[in-house]
């Protein structure tokens, strides 16, 4: 879905959050009754979103850039609708000009009640990168952390941890 919305984008060094030291965590108890569902999956969610999102909480930014015309940067926020959580990524589509800004759903959960938004974001990011991973879309952690959100650095180390250190 195209959007207008611009993620923030780090373009220097002094603009990415401090990486090399940071607490080590662990992560949070997966809340009972969370599952959480890919839109690859099949069957998939019934009435998926069709257009961007309006409320959203930022979660992080991750970059891999494997060469100057390989990277990938995925700005993901966390949704929610119809009880549901649900994991968009807001990307920009630079192979063309003008480079133009999308939204995809990713991931979404079962209907829950209330939940604390950073435990949430914390397993949905576990999913997608354990699933990625899994479906051989992605063999390594991120390059770097461009922002933090709802999880910092901190959290997004233990969930690569996790899936990367197995």
């Amino acid at each position: 879905m195209k959007t207008k919305h611009k993620s923030p984008l780090a373009m220097s060094p002094e603009s990415l959050p401090q990486q090399r030291l940071s607490e080590v965590k662990t992560l949070p108890e997966r809340p009972t009754g969370l599952e959480i569902y890919s839109v690859w999956d099949e069957p998939g969610m019934k009435n998926p979103p069709r257009r961007s999102p309006r409320n959203v909480q930022f979660i992080c930014s991750t970059e891999w850039a494997w060469s100057p015309m390989h990277n990938r940067i995925d700005n993901l926020y966390l949704g929610r609708r119809d009880r549901r959580w649900i994991l968009w990524n807001n990307w920009v589509e630079d192979g063309g000009y003008p480079w133009t800004w999308h939204w995809d759903y990713l991931l979404y959960t079962s209907p829950t009640c209330e939940l604390d938004p950073t435990i949430v974001s914390t397993h949905i990011l576990l999913n997608m990168w354990k699933y990625e991973v899994a479906a051989e879309w992605l063999d390594e952690p991120p390059h770097w952390i461009a922002n933090e959100g709802l999880l910092d650095v901190a959290a997004i180390h233990a969930i690569q941890r996790e899936v990367w250190d197995e």
